[in-house]
This record gives C-alpha cells, sequence and structure tokens, in this order.
C-alpha cells in the first residue's frame, strides 16, 4: 500500500504518532446521485431529468501509537487528535497528499461519536466517519487555460489542465476578452448540446467580463461594468463544467458576433474529484 499524508487544518495525521491509514475504507465511494425521473400518466416508462451528487462521507481508520511506549502518552496524542477534529462548530479542511503527488482538499465534518480501542498499554486505534456536504473534492492547485488572442470565431478550447478532473466543476472562473458582442460559452465536453451562459452586451476592445460561478459574481475590466440582468444561463449554475470522458479533456466554446485581434476566452479554477 501506497504512502500518504493526511493533514486537517493543516495538523499532520501522519508524522509518526499514526502508524497505518485504512485508505480504502470509503475512499474510493462516490457521493450518491440526487434527483428522480418524473412519470407521465399513461405514458411508458419516464422522463429523465438531469441528477446532481449528494454529500461525500470517508473513513480514516488511525492508528495512535507514540514512540515513548507509555500510556500517558497514548492518552495525550489521542487528546491532540480531539483538538484537531472534535469542532462541531465549523467545517475542517482535509488534506490528502496522494503517492502520485497530488493535494486534493475536502471541507468535512466529524459526526459521528469517537470511540478508540486501546491496543494494550502502547496505542490505540480510532475511526473517523467524516461527512462532506459540498460532495466533491477539489485540487489545491489552480489550473489556468485560454484560447489564442483573435482566433476566428467559433473558438474551441480544451482544458488539459483539467484533464484529470472525475466530477463536474461549477466553481470555475470565466475570462471573456473583448472586443466581442453577447458572448456565449458552452460546455462542448460531451457535444455541442451541453450548458452554457450568454451575456447579452457588448465588450469592447482593452475590455474584460469575468464571469465567476463560485461567486456568482461579474466583474468588468477597461471601464466595462457588466449589467447581471443581461446574463442568461441554461444550467443550474453559470456554468457547471463536465469531466472530460476518458483520454480526453473537458472542453468550452466561445460564439458571438463582432469580434476583433483580442478576442478570448480564458478558463481558471480548481479541479474537482469524486473521490
Amino acid at each position: 500500500m501506497a504512502f500518504e499524508r493526511w493533514l486537517v487544518d493543516g495538523y499532520d495525521l501522519t508524522d509518526g504518532l499514526v502508524r497505518d491509514v485504512e485508505y480504502r475504507a470509503g475512499l474510493t465511494a462516490t457521493p450518491a446521485v440526487v434527483g428522480a425521473n418524473a412519470t407521465v400518466p399513461g405514458r411508458i416508462g419516464e422522463l429523465w431529468r438531469p441528477k446532481h451528487h449528494g454529500p461525500g462521507k470517508f473513513t480514516l481508520a488511525l492508528w495512535l501509537a507514540p514512540a515513548g511506549g507509555r500510556w500517558q502518552d497514548v492518552e495525550a496524542a489521542w487528546e491532540d487528535l480531539l483538538r484537531a477534529v472534535a469542532r462541531p462548530h465549523r467545517l475542517l479542511t482535509f488534506e490528502r497528499h496522494t503517492a502520485a503527488g497530488q493535494v486534493r482538499r475536502c471541507q468535512g465534518e466529524v459526526l459521528s461519536a469517537l470511540t478508540p480501542t486501546p491496543l494494550g498499554q502502547d496505542g490505540m486505534r480510532i475511526s473517523l466517519e467524516v461527512n462532506v456536504p459540498a460532495g466533491y473534492w477539489e485540487s489545491a492547485d489552480t489550473a489556468f487555460e485560454a484560447t489564442a488572442p483573435g482566433a476566428p470565431l467559433p473558438q474551441d478550447l480544451d482544458l488539459e489542465p483539467f484533464a484529470d478532473a472525475t466530477a463536474p466543476m461549477e466553481k470555475l472562473a470565466y475570462r471573456i476578452t473583448g472586443p466581442i458582442t453577447a458572448p456565449t460559452v458552452t460546455d462542448t465536453t460531451d457535444g455541442p448540446g451541453g450548458d452554457s451562459f450568454t451575456y447579452t452586451g457588448q465588450i469592447t476592445a482593452g475590455q474584460a467580463l469575468t464571469v465567476d460561478a463560485a461567486t456568482w459574481q461579474l466583474t468588468g475590466s477597461g471601464g466595462l461594468v457588466p449589467d447581471p440582468g443581461r446574463l442568461t444561463n441554461t444550467g443550474p449554475a453559470f456554468l457547471r463544467l463536465a469531466p472530460g470522458l476518458p483520454g480526453t479533456a473537458p472542453s468550452v466554446r466561445l460564439t458571438g458576433t463582432n469580434p476583433g485581434l483580442t478576442t478570448q476566452l480564458s478558463v481558471t479554477g480548481r479541479r474537482a474529484y469524486l473521490t
């Protein structure tokens, strides 16, 4: 089993006090899908409706075995762990350093009672059952990709830095640099019929519009004052980008009218993971 590091709010769970972690306990289980199809009277079958994921869960089985080998050292290590994870008044940041060198983070809460099992006088075993309300893990680093400025419309953008994502990404920021009129950004990962957003206004040369799906905000630069009433979207978020299919990266397309030499689309954000 490959060694991994685990931290909670910066406190290292694998610094020598924790001798082992059961990585397989729930870490490869995806969140359950939420939503239901519709039944139409007199019609065979059901009407399919899009679904989304519910909260995620995972379990860490920890062993505390301080080097001193004394029971008071075991108790002290246990109390340190309590200080780190028994904080029901807020979410904790769990950070996983994988054997492949990635760092993934999620916001979680320890909901179950902590009932350690003593291992003689030398240590104890504890299971942490963690609930992840947001459902997904995220990369610690930020990815970025952009089209070539002034490329003819439509501008298609393969998001190679986001290729290893396994979950939909709805916290990305899309920056559209003018000139362009009525720009539309469409998720083309699964083909041309994906979700999209449209800004029914004009972005002139020297201006840029940023559509931040994480904060639901529009910001402008170069003198542009965005009108939120001009933004329409087809999905549940400004643009929830699907993860890429096996062997491919997610992709988006910029369309509109009246482009120029500086017209460009860029995408910034963190990759999302089911586990």
